[in-house]
């Protein structure tokens, strides 16, 4: 014999938790799949709505149950569950409402047709659910006879049913005129065993090219955001709707956080080639005296640089961290801040000056950080781009480089 609940265990009702937690987790899934010119509401027009930007709304109301099965399965949706009639009635009285001026016929039509009327719940699908099945018949091809079918069942359910709740439910839905009937129940969906609801969240997120090993800090992040977000909005009784703008403006970041992230760092021994003076861009440099062909340590070091840039460049476009036109965008950059310099500080040059002009040139751009896409390069690679650079004979120098 089962054991009966205590008076403690029935107040603390943890299914109630669970249904606001679900609500909250679809909103956000509505939200993360929201297109341009539309706006998502969390409780203000139903448990969630969603603005088109055709004037058609769409209106779901999200119901939650921790009852199983006995397979371990949430149980299925009844022809005579609560859940089911009394989300109907309400939306019979939101389309009936007086208050929203709505008490005539013709507001009424307006109204239903240019809405949906979503239910969405984590309940499994009945093969008994007569009910659905002519609803969902009549959506697909609203003929006078699946119009018919429906009414039948309604009436079917009224006569059966023993719950006085229950029945004045069902009495509120037959009585709405039947123009308005008729439209209502052509717009109307069942969203069922939508059960993993967070996991379609994180798909969400992976669509929109957040990688696999930052989805859950960004999704944990969001969900923190918005909750808070929502809260503060009710206490300051300015609950609103997020509009497509609004989301992209004050949550984009936390979603970019997990697709632009910082560039990898290689710090590996680059092959280098064997005979290092010989290098296009060390000859520039030991043209303009900044380095001597003795200096084997610097050259070295130099030279290290200028192959790690070039191997992290190729190892960047293919891991996905940056894409080609990034890298064409930072040599052109580069180039050209290396072009300004280089006029300037020839315009008015004497020949006995081209050496210290020349060094002043390389001083300068080796102070310099560069960007590729969003990030700033190191010192070390931005020293080993303007090497690269110079080895593929792109910059130099000297007045006359381009000879040397």
């Amino acid at each position: 014999m089962a054991r009966e609940k205590t008076f403690m265990e029935e107040a603390a009702a943890p299914g109630t938790g669970a249904g606001f937690d679900y609500q909250f987790y679809y909103f956000l899934y509505r939200l993360l799949n929201m297109k341009k010119g539309q706006s998502i509401g969390l409780e203000i027009k139903d448990d969630v709505h969603s603005d088109l930007d055709n004037d058609v709304q769409l209106l779901f109301q999200v119901k939650h149950t921790i009852q199983k099965q006995a397979g371990g399965n949430p149980i299925a949706l009844r022809e005579l569950d609560p859940d089911l009639w009394k989300t109907l009635h309400n939306w019979v009285r939101i389309i009936i409402d007086r208050n929203d001026n709505r008490s005539k016929l013709e507001d009424q039509l307006k109204f239903v047709k240019r809405t949906e009327f979503h239910l969405v719940s984590n309940k499994s699908v009945s093969k008994i659910n007569e009910l659905a099945k002519r609803v969902q018949a009549y959506s697909e091809l609203p003929s006078e006879e699946n119009y018919t079918a429906i009414v039948e069942q309604v009436e079917n359910l009224a006569t059966s049913s023993t719950d006085d709740t229950l029945k004045g439910y069902i009495r509120i839905v037959q009585g709405l005129d039947e123009a308005v009937s008729r439209e209502f129940f052509k717009r109307l969906f069942f969203k069922l065993e939508e059960s993993e609801i967070i996991q379609k969240l994180k798909d969400s997120l992976e669509e929109k090219f957040v990688l696999p090993e930052d989805i859950d800090c960004v999704y944990g992040r969001l969900c923190s955001l918005i909750r808070d977000d929502n809260y503060i909005s009710i206490l300051s009784g300015n609950l609103t709707t997020i509009s497509f703008d609004d989301f992209r403006s004050r949550y984009r970041r936390v979603i970019s956080q997990g697709i632009n992230k910082r560039l990898s760092k290689h710090n590996f021994e680059a092959p280098l080639p064997d005979d290092l003076p010989s290098q296009k861009f060390i000859k520039q440099l030991i043209a303009i005296g900044d380095i001597c062909e003795a200096d084997d340590e610097i050259i070295t070091h130099f030279s290290t640089l200028k192959v790690r840039m070039a191997c992290s460049l190729e190892l960047w476009v293919q891991a996905g961290e940056v894409v080609s036109d990034e890298v064409t965008d930072l040599h052109k950059d580069v180039t050209l801040r290396w072009s300004n310099k280089h006029r300037r500080a020839f315009r008015n040059c004497s020949e006995t000056e081209t050496n210290e002009k020349s060094q002043e040139i390389v001083d300068d751009l080796r102070e310099e950080k560069f960007k590729l896409g969003d990030d700033e390069l190191s010192t070390e690679n931005s020293n080993g781009e303007l090497y690269l650079l110079s080895d593929r004979n792109t910059i130099g120098w000297h007045r006359n480089w381009e000879k040397l």
